[in-house]
């Protein structure tokens, strides 16, 4: 993170983004420097075919680079989304909701984050799909999903529950109308 001047105008600049392809994101002071500075940069990198971008959702799936509100959300405790690895809960630091995660850990959990490889080439992600064994008993729920040109099918991120994370564990899901089979699997895809 840092910031830059141009033509006058400081404006701020970050390496990050929501792909494993790594980027920057520019944060303008205005939208009439704004604007400048586009068009300097976009005459500057034409030879280089430079063009704007955004999320790229497969990219985003495939590395498991979690998104707040579409994988993981209030409902969510941060052991289900596999945050375990970011936590001490056994230090003698203090926060909010540490003695009840300690119960949680505990305890156990009964349902986690996990990838999903579904046989089917599209799927429209407007709110969650329940995913479901032979006996229509529920398996989860698909949070995020996309086709994946490197699987050659749709992949995504689910809460599953817990008496069914073993890996290839099948299921089913309803996608316009039709029964599409799938298998739960481990994340990161790639």
């Amino acid at each position: 993170f840092d910031y830059f001047d141009f033509k006058g105008v400081k404006h701020f600049i970050a390496r990050s983004g929501w792909s494993k392809q790594g980027g920057f994101e520019i944060y303008v002071e205005n939208s009439e420097s704004g604007q400048d500075l586009y068009d300097h940069l976009f005459e500057a990198g034409k030879e280089f075919n430079v063009k704007p971008g955004c999320p790229n959702l497969i990219e985003r799936i495939e590395g498991a680079l979690l998104s707040y509100g579409n994988d993981f959300d209030n409902r969510d405790n941060p052991l289900e989304a596999n945050f375990d690895k970011f936590m001490n809960l056994e230090s003698d630091a203090k926060f909010l909701g540490k003695e009840r995660l300690k119960q949680i850990k505990e305890k156990g959990i009964t349902r986690k984050l996990m990838g999903v490889k579904i046989d089917h080439t599209n799927i429209d992600m407007y709110c969650e799909k329940t995913l479901f064994d032979d006996n229509n008993d529920i398996v989860g729920f698909v949070r995020s999903a996309a086709y994946s040109p490197t699987f050659k099918k749709v992949i995504g991120i689910a809460m599953i529950n817990k008496p069914y994370w073993n890996l290839d564990h099948p299921f089913k899901i309803e996608i316009n109308e039709k029964i599409y089979v799938g298998t739960v699997c481990d994340l990161p895809f790639i």
